[in-house]
């Protein structure tokens, strides 16, 4: 029987079992591609795109004609002129504006949409989802070589899931990349010759652009925030429940209608952070409400009247972000106003649903539903404070798209990691992709299409790099896995000194196969950045495990050619962890972290009087002895050391950690007396005893980091004793603690 079968199958092959006419044969078209001489210009571009990527294909150049025939046969470009056969069914007014049909009678075809991006995407997707094409980056794409392509009938009817869709990548910005992959990105719009936009102006956190502190705040301070008794008109937001700032803020917008009409919606926004009003008016309001969002709908709800009255078409969003996340008890979004709901510093570990963590946002979001006529998304998928750390994510990346088009939100930015001028944060150009592909239709198999990604953007090196990847995601499925956007290093799991072994032993692999191929090396050592940044990292805190001192200068040699060669200038977004030349001076900066102390505490500081209280360790060093501590603890000094990280993280050691003090001892041995600088970084107060001399005194609230203080002290010929207290006020404790040499 097999042989039947294949025989068969060889027929069918070679002669077809149902007749199908070729658009083009062996280079050969009888066919032309018409567009109307008064198309749009996106559709005068998409029939430029049809004719320009069917000749890559097939090595056939079929003429573009503003003329039919009616003895010729064609491709449409867009509705105009399309035979009645093609039109059956069609109402081309109903095709919203990036809507499309791709129809095929078996002689002509169609390919045509709303204004003004459907026909454009039309084309897109027919290159794409019947031909094969793809645009993974700026510089790798597939155009699959053909020699046929028949003419089968055919009904492809589309839309995107979202109206709005923006992944935030620098490499996502490229405004034919963008075009390809079918965004409309807002903060850097797609030339309207290339289709436009979905515009918000402005673009978030509007409420000092609609009332402005400079213009207003002198005369009249009791339009913004009062703030723990205080007026502020900085940092803060506008007192909402001010009737004058109502009018102003509607003037406002009105005016941003009149001078922006390619604008798709108007942002009436808060301003980042917090600083919200606390006045007897907003206050009552808000407690009423059981959310701030009350103050914040019953202003948004009085710009959006008198918007309706001047321009009944005209959209506002505001945000449901941190402090107004909650839904207000009574009040609702009048028809006009588009909720932006912030997922906002939950897990990043899971898929939304995936954990607990999730759980409150879920609730939020339904309730945002049954009030609000429409909800967009604001949602988070990078590290802030390091654009170039491992980010394992994807399973949040693969799921939380479908989640939200399964519950109709009408838009999405996906903020990642937009790394200035090229890009090159973590697998930036993967996560662009995807996330674009996934935005126009998220039920689409998403680990596929990162595996379809690997593939092709690494070619020999893939295996490599999906070993990297699935490495990494492994170690984060547990359900007691917890990572956020605001995570360091040394606070995930995943970044062991085991991982990053094996990392570097899957991109040595990875960068002999790619040897010979210049541009995929490239991509395979802008892959492998991320794990010398984490080296480099933990080497500028102490951690000998990660790289010693001597393999520190080549592990920096490379991670500055590889940053040279993509043109990265910046590691984070922020001025205080983006700052890469800060960065690689630390990791030059010739240091010897102490790792090993004597430990003891805690005790207790529940006054905030912790660090200038003298107790039992500063009487005296005997490892023997117990005493007494917080809560009547009894305690005695114990070795700690940790290769891993310079950092003496006192809240891993001592339990409890809030509210107390704790103090670390060592002895520093000298060939002769000698002037020697330490440098010191503390959570939070601290004090240093060198020899029985109080030689540091810092009593405030701040982030450990590396040589904040920085102090020069004579230490004596042999055995020199050092002593350190530090407090904890709120969040972390511990202390780093090095020798500038």
């Amino acid at each position: 029987m097999k042989p039947f079968f294949f025989s068969l199958a060889l027929l069918c092959s070679l002669y077809s079992c149902s007749p199908v006419s070729n658009m083009i044969l062996n280079g050969q078209s009888d066919y032309k591609i018409f567009v109307s001489g008064t198309a749009s210009r996106p559709e005068k571009h998409a029939a430029e795109e049809l004719q320009q990527y069917l000749f890559r294909i097939t090595g056939c150049n079929l003429p573009v004609t503003h003329e039919v025939n009616l003895q010729d046969k064609y491709i449409y470009v867009g509705f105009s002129e399309a035979p009645a056969s093609l039109l059956a069914n069609i109402n081309p007014q109903e095709f919203g504006n990036e809507a499309y049909i791709i129809r095929s009678d078996g002689q002509h075809l169609l390919i045509a949409g709303g204004q003004p991006r459907g026909t454009l995407y039309g084309v897109i997707g027919y290159l794409s989802d019947h031909l094969g094409c793809r645009w993974y980056t700026k510089d790798v794409m597939k155009i699959p070589e053909r020699k046929r392509i028949p003419l089968p009938d055919k009904d492809d009817r589309q839309q995107p899931a979202f109206e709005y869709r923006e992944a935030w990548y620098n490499e996502a910005y490229n405004a034919t990349w963008a075009m390809h992959n079918r965004l409309n990105p807002s903060m850097q719009p797609v030339p309207d010759s290339l289709g436009g936009s979905y515009i918000s102006y402005p673009f978030v956190h509007t409420f000092y652009n609609m009332v402005s502190p400079e213009k207003y705040f002198g005369q009249h301070p009791e339009y913004f925030s009062e703030v723990n008794g205080k007026r502020a008109g900085k940092d803060a937001q506008l007192c909402l429940t001010n009737p004058e700032v109502a009018k102003i803020a509607s003037a406002t917008v009105l005016s941003w209608i009149r001078e922006h009409p390619e604008a798709s919606i108007f942002a009436v926004d808060q301003n980042d952070g917090m600083g919200y009003c606390e006045c007897a008016g907003c206050k009552a309001l808000d407690d009423a409400e059981g959310s701030h969002a009350g103050t914040l709908l019953h202003f948004v709800n009085q710009v959006a009247g008198a918007v309706a009255k001047a321009y009944p078409n005209v959209k506002l969003q505001t945000l449901a972000y941190a402090y107004t996340e909650i839904p207000p008890r009574t009040l609702r979004p009048a028809d006009n106003v588009t909720i932006r709901l912030c997922h906002y510093n939950y897990c990043s570990a899971h898929k939304i649903g995936g954990c607990n963590d999730h759980n409150p946002f879920i609730e939020r979001l339904d309730q945002w539903r049954a009030i609000a006529s429409r909800i967009t998304v604001w949602d988070y998928f990078t590290d802030f404070n390091r654009y170039l750390m491992p980010f394992p994510n994807f399973e949040a990346m693969k799921h939380d798209v479908k989640f939200y088009a399964d519950r109709g939100v009408k838009g999405l930015f996906a903020q990642g990691s937009n790394m200035p001028s090229q890009g090159g944060s973590e697998f930036s150009t993967l996560r662009a992709w995807v996330f674009a592909q996934l935005m126009w239709n998220p039920q689409q198999d998403a680990q596929a299409l990162i595996n379809e990604f690997v593939k092709n953007v690494y070619g020999e090196a893939s295996g490599y790099i999906n070993a990297y990847i699935q490495m990494l995601h492994d170690q984060v499925k547990p359900d007691s896995v917890y990572f956020s956007i605001w995570s360091e290093p040394g606070e995930v799991n995943y970044l062991n000194p085991e991982t990053i072994r094996k990392a570097d032993s899957l991109f040595a692999l990875a960068r002999q196969v790619a040897k010979e191929d210049e541009q995929l090396l490239k991509r395979v050592d802008l892959a492998y950045l991320p794990v010398l940044f984490t080296k480099l990292y933990f080497h500028t805190i102490g951690g000998s495990a990660y790289v010693s001192r001597e393999e520190a200068p080549e592990v920096l040699a490379q991670f500055k050619r590889i940053t040279g060669e993509n043109n990265i200038t910046r590691i984070a977004e922020g001025d205080e962890y983006g700052n890469m030349d800060k960065f690689i001076q630390g990791a030059e900066l010739s240091q010897q972290f102490y790792t090993g102390w004597w430990v003891i505490g805690p005790f207790d500081n529940e006054n905030l009087k912790g660090l200038v209280t003298v107790f039992a360790p500063e009487k005296g060093f005997d490892t023997a002895r117990t005493v007494t501590g917080k809560n009547g603890l009894n305690v005695q000094w114990k070795r700690y050391s940790d290769h891993t990280s310079g950092y003496i993280d006192f809240t891993k050691i001592f339990d409890p950690s809030e509210n107390v003090v704790a103090y670390a001892r060592r002895t520093v041995v000298t060939d002769s007396a000698k002037n020697v600088q330490f440098g010191i970084g503390s959570n939070d107060g601290v004090r240093v005893w060198v020899n029985g001399i109080l030689v540091l005194d810092r009593q405030l609230a701040r982030r450990a980091q590396v040589n904040e203080d920085r102090i020069t002290v004579p230490l004596r010929k042999g055995e020199n004793d050092i002593l350190v207290k530090v407090d904890q006020l709120k969040r972390g404790w511990g202390f780093y603690f090095t020798e500038i040499q």
